[in-house]
């Protein structure tokens, strides 16, 4: 049985493959919860506004009835055990319907156009040990119907260990198939999510992950403080002396449109006098981050 709270399809919204078609399925449970995220101090708890915890759940039996979360983790219903009666709980074949149903022609490869839609799996946190399995159940199910798809990307904080049987899913991935798994690593910084550095930054976890597959991409949020940006140069390089040497892309802070385009301009600005990437969050242009986009 999987557990997660929603799958949709919709383009890639942050990152080097922004724009792209993807089919996405989030899963439940995190094992962080970056309750910092616009805060005023986000290394102050006793300053946070509540992240959802003052919300009448009582009515709300669809996540889409949610409002969007403007402080905390954007998807918090997904990290979150009081959302834990609006997850969807089904066998792999079930979930593997559900997302068929959801490409336009049923298939991962477009019919007409020629190009694939990537396979996007998010959360919560997909590396935990239980959810690596249920990644790999999805694909195996995915390609017993003779619909693999050819990109996988991996959302994930960074700090989860690879089991043995997902190294070796992706080696086959890679290897016998000839598919591309995409590492989207975002690491909570102190002085933007609010989590410890010590929970929250394992450069030989994503030094792992880089050795199982090439191809990734550190993506930071940062908030414009000097403090911020001096934690993506240090945590940057400890992943650099673990073997990970992905590409950075920073993101502006903000779950809302309004939020987001804030600080956008200046954020964007820095980053690229520093030399990293920048991206901005699509989908919250184009749908005020509404979920299920």
């Amino acid at each position: 049985m999987l557990k997660y709270t929603e799958t949709f399809f919709s383009a890639q919204g942050e990152g080097q493959y922004v724009g792209i078609p993807s089919l996405w399925m989030r899963f439940f449970l995190c094992n962080l919860e970056c309750r910092g995220f616009g805060q005023i101090d986000p290394t102050d708890p006793s300053t946070y506004k509540p992240v959802g915890n003052d919300l009448d759940l009582t009515d709300i039996t669809d996540i889409h009835d949610l409002p969007i979360f403007n402080v905390g983790c954007d998807s918090a219903y997904s990290v979150a055990k009081r959302y834990r009666h609006l997850i969807t709980d089904r066998t792999v074949s079930e979930a593997v319907d559900e997302l068929t149903n959801l490409l336009p022609h049923g298939t991962f490869q477009h019919p007409v156009s020629k190009q694939h839609t990537h396979m996007v799996f998010t959360g919560g946190e997909p590396m935990l040990k239980n959810t690596q399995s249920g990644m790999i159940s999805v694909l195996q199910e995915f390609y017993r119907r003779g619909n693999m798809p050819k990109n996988v990307t991996v959302e994930t904080n960074g700090t989860k260990p690879i089991t043995p049987e997902l190294e070796k899913h992706i080696e086959d991935f890679q290897h016998d198939w000839g598919g591309e798994w995409m590492w989207s690593i975002s690491p909570k910084l102190w002085n933007t999510a609010g989590e410890q550095h010590k929970k929250a930054i394992k450069p030989e976890v994503v030094g792992k992950y880089a050795e199982v597959s090439k191809r990734g991409q550190l993506k930071y949020v940062v908030n414009g403080t000097e403090e911020s940006w001096r934690e993506v140069e240090e945590n940057t390089q400890l992943f650099r002396e673990a073997g990970c040497d992905f590409p950075v892309w920073i993101m502006g802070i903000g779950g809302t449109f309004e939020g987001l385009t804030e600080t956008e301009a200046s954020i964007a600005d820095e980053a690229i006098q520093r030399g990293y990437n920048y991206t901005t969050r699509a989908h919250v242009h184009i749908y005020g981050n509404a979920i299920g986009k």
